[in-house]
């Protein structure tokens, strides 16, 4: 009975410590599962501070110089030989951020020159003819090219981005250029950061910097109340400091106290947030759409068609064959007449093929009636470039008409890539746009056209009588060589040469073009 007892008793001791043992090793796993998240979100900020103090150290130095650059080498200065050399700047900095980031600037991920390789060349050649000509319309197209190629290259180096079509790429673009708006807050908080990791990490040649630049900036101030109280108190000592400020360019009061302080930090946001935000920045490609019956643009796209081959038959009568026009017209006045209507068509024709190549299925039809439209495209602007010739040759050259016939030439290419691309898939149409249009552009650029728009108005029977109002100073050797017009072009870009004549030592180097430095000394000696 005893011996009963004793067992019972140690076999429920046994169950009593075999329960404690699991509870214990429950409580103990409990609380290793309870510290594990608390340890991995303190391990996931560590590594989160760590990459912001890293991305701070590459991009911060590089988003001042540039910010820096631009203030002093392109405010209020667009035409000038600064333009390359901040050009270069900027390619530089882009150079060295992409080594520090493990990307390259000009190669692929097989080390291979790519389309990026093209782009810097491109963006450079823009800069150089923001100094070689003074014409503001080539001035302003160079400065959209060099926008547009500039968000195509950090696309493609920092997000590897680079639409086919050309409405996908313009969908990367504009969402790329709106990354610094939603990451305003990124170099504040990666410099805060920054500035709590390395607190006490400051070296004594970093501190003695710190104190030096402190030290400068209380100067400025009573460097000014000093000057202007000596230079007031000693005429020879107040003539001295005048030489010296006239030889330096002052901000103007109003406008720069606002626009440099402004372009500085744009200048500096825009760089460090495409930098440090594009690698992460999810770029959501357009949505193909939904796809409608052939049956639908069959139908409509085959009553335009016949109205296309109408109207490519007139054209083939009144302007190639020259048949008898209507009572009162001239054929200068039949050319200019419906130019820009035409243009304006060839524009939509563009985009209705390309909406129907995209938006409706696959049909033998319809591709054969968009062929037929195409075609008719080429003859509406074969018949826009005869019209414009033909205005041309009665009225002579302009700006403008100059400019049309650049886009014509632009408007054959795209028309062609699109009637290829309606039998072949694939095509890079962005790309080979991007390249032809770049290549075009900087070949017309180059050539100088106000130079051989006047040239061309000259040799007409009858000149334009506003010729001396309607070229800019690129023109100046071939007015100044014919001799009719000469006293009035002089007359019209008076100002400009007294704004030249006024100019500081410091505003001579800062705002010097090649093409106004020449103009400017043939309008000063004759």
């Amino acid at each position: 009975m005893d011996s009963a007892n004793v067992k019972n008793d140690t076999n429920e001791a046994a169950i009593q410590n075999a329960a404690e043992t699991r509870t214990n090793a429950g409580s103990a796993a409990a609380g290793i599962n309870a510290n594990a998240a608390p340890a991995q979100a303190v391990q996931k900020s560590h590594v989160d501070t760590g990459e912001m103090v890293a991305r701070c150290r590459r991009v911060l130095p590089k988003a001042l110089i540039f910010a820096i650059s631009a203030v002093l080498l392109l405010y209020r200065n667009r035409t000038s030989a600064m333009y390359p050399v901040f050009m270069g700047i900027s390619l530089g900095l882009l150079a060295r951020d992409c080594k520090e980031a493990g990307r390259s600037l000009i190669r692929s991920a097989a080390g291979k020159p790519d389309i990026k390789l093209f782009y810097c060349v491109v963006l450079m050649l823009l800069s150089i003819t923001k100094c070689v000509i003074i014409s503001p319309d080539i001035s302003w197209g160079s400065g959209l090219g060099i926008l547009l190629i500039w968000t195509c290259l950090l696309l493609k180096v920092y997000a590897d981005r680079e639409g086919q079509e050309v409405t996908e790429q313009l969908a990367y673009m504009v969402q790329m250029l709106l990354v610094p708006l939603k990451h305003l807050e990124l170099p504040f908080h990666d410099i805060s950061v920054t500035r709590r990791s390395t607190a006490g990490e400051m070296s004594p040649g970093k501190k003695r910097a710190r104190s030096i630049l402190i030290g400068l900036l209380i100067a400025i101030p009573l460097i000014v109340v000093i000057l202007a109280l000596l230079s007031s108190a000693d005429m020879i000592f107040g003539d001295l400091v005048q030489r010296i400020l006239d030889c330096i360019e002052l901000p103007e009061l109003g406008a720069d106290y606002f626009g440099v302080p402004f372009k500085l930090c744009v200048s500096f946001l825009a760089f460090y947030c495409w930098a440090g935000a594009l690698g992460k920045e999810s770029f959501r490609a357009p949505k193909e759409g939904k796809r409608f019956d052939a049956v639908i643009a069959i139908t409509f796209n085959s009553i335009i068609a016949v109205i296309y081959l109408i109207f490519s038959g007139i054209q083939f009568v009144y302007l190639v064959g020259r048949m008898e026009l209507p009572g009162g017209y001239t054929y200068a006045e039949y050319a200019h007449e419906g130019f820009y209507q035409l243009l304006a068509v060839t524009i939509l024709n563009l985009m209705l093929v390309s909406f129907c190549k995209k938006h409706f299925g696959e049909n033998i039809a319809l591709k054969v009636i968009l062929t037929i439209i195409s075609l008719c495209t080429y003859v509406m602007i074969a018949s826009s470039a005869l019209r414009m010739f033909l205005y041309v040759g009665v009225y002579g050259l302009s700006h403008l008409r100059v400019y049309v016939l650049w886009l014509l030439v632009v408007l054959v290419v795209w028309t062609t890539l699109l009637t290829v691309g309606i039998y072949r898939q694939g095509i890079p149409f962005f790309r080979i746009i991007t390249v032809f249009v770049s290549v075009w552009y900087l070949a017309f650029a180059f050539s100088v056209p106000d130079r051989w728009i006047a040239a061309y108005d000259l040799q007409l029977e009858v000149p334009p009588v506003d010729l001396a109002y309607e070229v800019y100073a690129d023109a100046t050797e071939v007015i100044l060589e014919d001799g009719r017009y000469w006293a009035d072009f002089r007359e019209n870009n008076s100002y400009d040469v007294g704004r030249y004549r006024k100019r500081n030592a410091l505003q001579r180097v800062r705002k010097f073009n090649f093409a106004e430095e020449a103009a400017m000394k043939l309008m000063i000696d004759n």
